[in-house]
């Protein structure tokens, strides 16, 4: 009866250890998802109502991301960060798919081909915000801001073609 005993309580113990083991190296990125609690943050989601698929997709994508704030809208959700000093824009769908990735930076951190090609036309312009969108299978789209003493400008760069989207005068 003893041995009985000493075998079940070994078996519980060494069951119950196993149960623990199974975690994996990304559980922290869903303790990090809280809702803000200070009126100065952004209000983030609670983790039940981002889909799986978008967390599961997001983990494999960017790992442990301390600062990430999700924000739901009707037909997506974004999630917010910012790592080496651009900030990142994940929309999903609400079927947990992605749709695209948003990028910000600044000049410092634009890919030299995109400068250089914007540069060689608008030399005497300061670029000051670099919009990077990313569709899955497809190049990069890049929007720049532009700015001199007299104007503003948006430019979209695809596939190696140039474009002004927007045009403003600061005098007026």
């Amino acid at each position: 009866m003893k041995k009985l005993l000493i075998a079940t309580g070994i078996s519980f113990v060494a069951l119950s250890g196993c149960a623990y083991s199974q975690q994996t190296g990304h559980a922290l990125v869903a303790a990090n998802v809280t809702p803000a609690k200070s009126s100065t943050k952004p209000k983030s989601e609670y983790l039940n109502d981002i889909n799986v698929n978008a967390m599961r997709d997001f983990v494999n994508r960017f790992g442990d991301v301390p600062d990430v704030v999700w924000h739901k809208n009707k037909d997506t959700r974004v999630a917010v960060f910012t790592r080496d000093s651009v900030q990142h824009r994940i929309v999903y769908n609400n079927r947990g798919d992605l749709s695209f990735i948003m990028k910000y930076y600044e000049e410092n951190r634009m890919p030299r081909t995109v400068r250089a090609q914007v540069k060689s036309v608008y030399y005497d312009y300061k670029i000051f915000v670099i919009q990077e969108i990313l569709v899955e299978d497809k190049p990069a789209l890049y929007i720049v801001n532009l700015q001199d003493d007299k104007k503003w400008m948006k430019v979209k760069l695809f596939q190696g073609e140039m474009e002004v989207v927007e045009e403003f005068d600061k005098s007026k």
